[in-house]
């Protein structure tokens, strides 16, 4: 009997919305081809934040932040307010491919103890490009880390197929500084890193294995560059934008394709992206807004979060997780635990009020943080959450002198529009969320070989 497989491709940042609308207008007809072989596209929930990191690791480990530890791509150090960079070996849940190898790594998890007494045997995985996996680790397969991989001998496990991806030229990441000083010459980048990507997985698909997991990153940073021209098609770059569209259906085609072929309808295809994109118009600066509201005090020295000065009741950090500065967490805080409700109902308030210079709002929705998570590293979590409407990116930056700025960037993340693509049998009655494909994935597995 063969065992069940599964192929899980990741497209990072890819907008359900937009997905509907290219498919209707015919530039993705592989996707449209699966649509009409029995698999059906979900607007998905992404992680709280949207930030890339939080999302990925929450679709990975199937847990929440308050479980897995990571909250954003940086991360305070209460002791001295200086900032680190959390990578894959603060993650403290063990991801699925990780309880699939039955082998968690000495980590636990409510996801990891419903599974590991229902698998029968480890199963091999083959992970290519999954951002927040960097450094590469020992896992039961081959592991090849995506954004944010600094050095490619680090992000690759075994260490010693280092040398194929280099010979094959492979590309962790495109420069993204390149897309400010040279937009003709990064859409080069892009495609190139897209065809390097399309070798690495072929390469790797003719391997023996039962989870493959091929992740696309390039649209993120499409998007990003690019966003205003996806719809607009007098925008100058509109045309190269549907290209490269229509070239990642082919790739999302070549893979399912080739998938189908080999394992047949035993075989579990997902595609799914980590969050949404929308057209960015203002940067929201989240620390001005506390600063001119009396919450947060600076010192004229220091950098970042070490400017910090007594009197603060709130700071805020990427993209808007906003924080007590509590009397017993920090070398400065004043706030007391008693106080906190209180705190909370005015930032609530500050925020919901909040408006652009035209008067249109700026917040979506807003939540405490015990509304959104729950688990072992609470500590972390912020203390209250903004999500904005689409067009207004909300911002950390300390020191920054008005509350809106312009962006050099042409479109952001959002939470509510990540997409996900399954078998009509698989599916959900309502709306994914991205903390939820985890358990499916491995649901898939326990079932009885076909």
């Amino acid at each position: 009997m063969e065992k069940r497989k599964a192929l899980v491709v990741g497209i990072d940042g890819v907008p359900c919305t937009l997905v509907r609308e290219f498919v209707e207008r015919g530039y993705m007809p592989n996707f449209q081809a699966m649509l009409g072989d029995g698999y059906r596209l979900y607007q998905m929930d992404a992680s709280l934040p949207d930030i890339s990191s939080v999302s990925w690791t929450t679709f990975l480990t199937g847990v929440n932040p308050a479980e897995h530890s990571i909250y954003g791509f940086i991360h305070l150090d209460r002791r001295d307010y200086s900032l680190r960079f959390p990578n894959s070996g603060n993650v403290l849940a063990p991801t699925f491919f990780q309880v699939l190898g039955l082998d968690p790594g000495g980590k636990e998890s409510s996801l990891a103890r419903r599974y590991l007494p229902r698998l029968k045997e480890a199963r091999t995985s083959i992970v290519i490009n999954v951002p927040h996996t960097y450094p590469a680790y020992p896992m039961n397969g081959v592991l090849i880390s995506g954004f944010v991989a600094l050095d490619l001998a680090r992000a690759v496990y075994p260490p010693v197929l280092v040398s194929t991806l280099k010979r094959m030229g492979y590309v962790i990441d495109v420069d993204p500084s390149k897309g400010h000083r040279d937009k003709e010459g990064f859409l080069e980048d892009l495609f190139h890193a897209l065809d390097r990507r399309q070798e690495a997985f072929d390469l790797f698909f003719k391997g023996g294995w039962d989870l493959f997991v091929a992740c696309i990153t390039e649209t993120d940073r499409l998007h990003h560059f690019f966003f205003d021209a996806a719809l607009h098609e007098a925008h100058s770059y509109h045309g190269a934008f549907i290209d490269f569209y229509k070239r990642l259906d082919d790739l999302v085609g070549h893979l399912y394709d080739m998938f189908r072929s080999q394992y047949g309808e035993g075989g579990l295809f997902m595609v799914l992206s980590d969050h949404g994109f929308a057209t960015l118009k203002r940067e929201v600066n989240v620390n001005r807004i506390l600063e001119e509201g009396g919450f947060l005090k600076l010192k004229e020295e220091g950098e970042r979060y070490e400017r910090i000065a007594s009197g603060t009741r709130a700071f805020a950090m990427d993209p808007c997780r906003i924080y007590l500065h509590y009397k017993d967490r920090y070398p400065l805080g004043e706030v007391e635990e008693g106080e906190a409700d209180g705190l909370l109902e005015k930032l609530t308030d500050l925020f919901q009020n909040l408006k652009d210079e035209e008067g249109s709002p700026v917040i979506r929705a807003i939540y405490r943080r015990g509304e959104i998570y729950q688990g072992p590293f609470m500590n972390d979590a912020p203390d209250l959450l903004c999500l904005p409407v689409d067009g207004y990116d909300l911002k950390g930056r300390v020191g920054a002198e008005t509350v809106f700025t312009d962006s050099v960037f042409a479109g952001m993340h959002n939470q509510y529009d990540a997409m996900l693509l399954l078998p009509e049998e698989k599916g959900f009655s309502g709306k994914p969320q991205i903390g939820d494909l985890a358990a499916l994935l491995l649901d898939h597995f326990c079932e009885e070989d076909l």
